[in-house]
């Protein structure tokens, strides 16, 4: 079992670096010739977002805000809306694998989109210096889907230490989730995973 959680744990880290370019640093140089510092838009961040998070982006001559989440397909939908409204060109089928740069129709703003289904939802990563789109992400509110339906066979009272897939899920997409969450949002959870949320 632990063999094949390894084996999970190296898949999916391949699977990510494989979907976000050939590597780190061919990669950066590419976003630093797209995200330049004349176009760094000025934008002020709330103490407290919603998720998912808008946050600048802290490498070196890359100068832009990405937005990294985990969204139900009605949370994409309401995204795809506010990127369409803010001008960029067609964008691909709301659970279709992308990964790409859209330029927008009448601004010299770039937005560079990663998106794949999974965890009974869709993952995206988008890097964007546009102002108009970056304010609107700010107001975006999304939800995950439910743990129990990216993990249906999992029970969370059985959880210790995690690894594989709900380690990756875990780290990337629900702990900022839940750290975005009022109390009172976090009621409407199941107890078992109020549980495993706060410990984990």
């Amino acid at each position: 079992m632990v063999a094949l959680m390894s084996v999970l744990t190296w898949l999916k880290k391949h699977l990510h670096s494989a979907f976000h370019g050939n590597s780190t640093l061919e990669r950066q140089a590419d976003l630093a010739a797209i995200f330049h510092p004349a176009q760094m838009p000025d934008i002020d961040l709330p103490t407290n977002q919603a998720y998912p998070l808008v946050t600048p982006i802290l490498q070196a001559d890359i100068y832009a805000y990405q937005v990294h989440g985990l969204l139900t397909l009605e949370g994409k939908q309401t995204l795809d809306t506010l990127i369409g409204n803010a001008g960029f060109a067609v964008l691909p089928e709301h659970a279709a694998s992308f990964n790409g740069l859209l330029t927008h129709r009448s601004r010299a703003t770039s937005l560079q989109l990663n998106q794949y289904a999974d965890f009974a939802g869709i993952c995206v990563s988008l890097i964007s210096n546009d102002k108009a789109l970056l304010e609107q992400l700010i107001a975006f509110k999304s939800t995950l889907p439910h743990p129990w339906e990216s993990f249906p066979d999992v029970d969370p009272d059985t959880l210790g230490s995690l690894q594989g897939n709900i380690d990756f899920w875990c780290n990337y997409f629900w702990r900022p989730y839940w750290l975005s969450l009022s109390a009172a949002e976090r009621l409407q959870y199941p107890v078992n995973w109020q549980e495993f949320s706060d410990f984990h």
